[in-house]
């Protein structure tokens, strides 16, 4: 075993037995004469042609792949412009059936495509029949038809998305330029979200013309760029060829390193030179020959970032240059077919040499005899062999040579040891190694590489094991507290729920008081006006019986005078009777007639008396009357003016139970937000709480798994 420090074995040279001198000074200055002479002449004969030919292979595989492109593309087109073909009949079908047979050829250009992910078909204002079938002439309706298709994202079926507004198509550049051309259009890249997926896509749009030439609208398909970067080819060989393809605005279309930067702005992604030489290519004219526009520059390949050399050709759809397509390879690549030519060269050299050294090996094979075995111990050392033993007894070159390979054996194969035995500690989850084997030389840095990263990653482990622990006390702390929250939300919830009964129950009392005092409040009113008309009814009784108290005051005047009256007839009848006794028998006829007055005059005196009585009583009974109904009329005024205040103050009521009604009902309202925010808390806490389980549960197994490495304790 070797130490630092320990002596070093130097091994001297005799320059009289010097194996390489023998061997220079004897071919050196034929070999080299002749490998100048060859490499030179073979480096002027070859390099132009050589150049011409790969230029003209790397310009002519960045034309392969520019016309693959294109005809992918074109591809589409075509069908794009066939699609639109076959919707010339449509406004020819019964109304009913336009919008199937739109939808029906949608499908099947679905279906024939290459994975196309939308087509789509927009028609002018009121051309193609409503939902029911109707067309304009019938519903008298505007209508802006458009109809897009896509697979759903089972890819089991079609998914269909259809608008009568699509009035704002009408404005779109591409729109009116397809109408006022009559030409094809097709839209420069653009990022479209379908089904949740922002897809780079290209849009292929078509005019729509009638049996009668009149144009009707656009329909379409989308290219996905996506679909383009996985068709790229490159080949020919170049294993370093990096293909950008540039739309005219500078989009990246495709780009075989890279998918990511499809779509971006080639100025973004460090592509500007790429845009330099587009405009170069878009300024040329087509020349006499094919395939003659192209630009060549050296520099970096723009892929790799080394060394290389980089074309740029049109990339032509429909006849029309709108983007350019760049291909870059390493120089060492481009260059290879004057590499191989070399190579070829100096294998022929080198056959040359062989048979010059054939000729002179008889003199120095003796010499020369140990450097088979020296080879094959190098040979067994190259493949990785280190138990090797060269057994040379010599002291010139060879000799030592072969020494220098044994010592290198011994020592690499107990530097090798050594490592594989760390290593295989590390592998067993034993991170506390220490390296008991002082290494030498160049072998240092490695020894103090293996300690540093088994350092590294004792400092690791211990680490996460301590950020384990911290995550583990943590979850349990907020999963305490999102389960307090939790519970104390549950409870604020309830009790809300019983406010919100209580206020509901409140809020339908009011609401009745309000009804009620609504209708005691009309009651009250009528009751009102019932008493006023009977005030106004007493009044007049009132009257009535003053009039009658007046008229029994005549009626006792008149019964005055009938009674004086009866008094004077009473009186005439006893004169008269008086006299007729005088008369004698001539008057008893006269007094009969004076005693039937007498009679008569003093029963109308006491029918005068009795009629006095009466209408005296009357009178009493008239007064008390009218004293009664002049209280009764005092008391419905007392009382109407009661009930004009009640009134009043039913109002009052009515309106404050209405005011507390609508209280209530926004009380009710502010409650049911504040119970979904509480329930909102609630929902919040819970998920809080299982995530920090969850967290707790993962920091415990983190801590197993640590657990298994043995470390150095710190």
């Amino acid at each position: 075993m070797l130490h630092k420090g320990a002596a070093k074995k130097i091994f001297s040279f005799d320059s009289s037995d010097s194996l390489s001198k023998k061997i220079i000074s004897k071919m050196a200055c034929i070999v080299a004469a002749i490998f100048l002479l060859i490499i030179l002449m073979s480096a002027v004969l070859s390099a132009r042609s050589l150049i011409q030919v790969n230029k003209q292979k790397l310009v002519a595989v960045a034309y392969e792949n520019a016309f693959q492109i294109a005809n992918d593309i074109e591809n589409s087109y075509g069908k794009a412009v066939g699609f639109a073909g076959s919707l010339r009949n449509i406004t020819s079908l019964d109304p009913k059936e336009q919008r199937d047979a739109i939808d029906t050829a949608l499908v099947g250009l679905q279906e024939e495509g290459d994975g196309f992910p939308t087509a789509f078909a927009y028609f002018e204002q009121n051309t193609i029949a409503d939902g029911n079938g109707e067309p304009y002439s019938v519903h008298k309706r505007d209508i802006a038809y458009e109809s897009v298709v896509y697979l759903n994202e089972e890819k089991t079926g079609y998914v269909f998305e259809k608008h009568e507004d699509a009035f704002d198509n009408y404005e779109k550049e591409y729109y009116m330029q397809i109408k006022e051309t009559g030409e094809p259009y097709v839209m420069d890249p653009y990022v479209y979200e379908l089904m949740g997926k922002n897809i780079m896509m290209i849009s292929i749009i078509s005019p729509v013309w009638d049996a009668q030439g009149e144009f009707l609208g656009v329909s379409g398909v989308d290219v996905a760029l996506d679909k383009m970067q996985e068709q790229l080819l490159v080949s020919r060989d170049y294993q370093s060829a990096h293909l950008v393809a540039l739309a005219e605005d500078g989009t990246v279309l495709v780009d075989s390193a890279d998918g990511s930067k499809v779509g971006q702005l080639a100025s973004d992604v460090g592509y500007g030179a790429l845009m330099e030489d587009a405009e170069t290519i878009q300024s040329m004219p087509e020349g006499e020959q094919e395939n003659s526009r192209f630009t060549i520059r050296g520099g970096k390949n723009f892929g790799t970032g080394k060394s290389g050399v980089s074309v740029a050709v049109p990339l032509s759809t429909n006849g029309k240059t709108h983007w350019t397509l760049h291909l870059s390879v390493n120089k060492s690549e481009y260059y290879g077919a004057i590499i191989e030519g070399a190579g070829k060269l100096t294998f022929l050299v080198v056959l040359f040499g062989v048979l010059l050294l054939a000729a002179v090996n008889r003199i120095i094979k003796k010499s020369l005899d140990p450097i088979q075995v020296i080879a094959e111990g190098a040979a067994k050392l190259e493949a990785g062999d280190l138990n090797i033993h060269i057994d040379i007894q010599s002291e010139d070159e060879l000799g030592k040579l072969s020494q220098a390979f044994n010592h290198i054996s011994t020592t690499m194969s107990s530097y090798v040891e050594d490592i594989s035995g760390q290593l295989s500690q590390m592998a067993d989850n034993h991170m506390d190694i220490s390296i008991a084997q002082n290494y030498i030389g160049d072998f240092i840095p490695i020894q103090e590489s293996i300690e540093k990263i088994a350092q590294s990653l004792n400092d690791t482990l211990h680490q996460i094991v301590l950020s384990a622990d911290e995550v583990s006390a943590s979850s349990d702390d907020v999963s305490s507290g999102a389960q307090a929250l939790s519970d104390g939300a549950a409870e604020q919830a309830a009790a809300i729920d019983q406010l919100a009964a209580s206020i509901e129950n409140l809020a339908l009392d009011v609401a009745g008081n309000a009804n009620d005092a609504q209708a005691v409040n009309t009651s009250i009113s009528e009751m009102s006006q019932d008493i006023k008309e009977s005030n106004q009814e007493m009044g007049l009784l009132i009257k009535a019986m003053s009039d009658i108290s007046r008229s029994s005051s005549k009626i006792g005047e008149i019964v005055g005078t009938i009674e004086e009256i009866a008094d004077q007839t009473n009186l005439l009848s006893l004169n008269a009777s008086i006299e007729a006794a005088r008369a004698g028998e001539a008057g008893k006829g006269f007094a009969v007639v004076a005693n039937e007055i007498r009679e008569l005059a003093s029963k109308s005196a006491e029918a005068v008396n009795q009629a006095a009585e009466l209408i005296e009583t009357s009178q009493n009974a008239v007064e008390n009357g009218i004293g009664i109904a002049d209280n009764t009329a005092k008391s419905l005024v007392a009382v109407v003016e009661g009930s004009e205040e009640i009134l009043n103050s039913m109002d009052k009521i009515s309106h404050a139970s209405q005011n507390q009604k609508a209280a209530l009902e926004r009380l009710t309202e502010h409650v049911d937000s504040i119970s979904k925010v509480v329930q909102s808390n609630s929902s919040s806490a819970q998920s809080s709480a299982s995530t920090s389980a969850e967290l707790s549960s993962q920091s415990k197994c983190l801590h197993e798994l640590v657990n298994r490495f043995h470390l150095k304790q710190t």
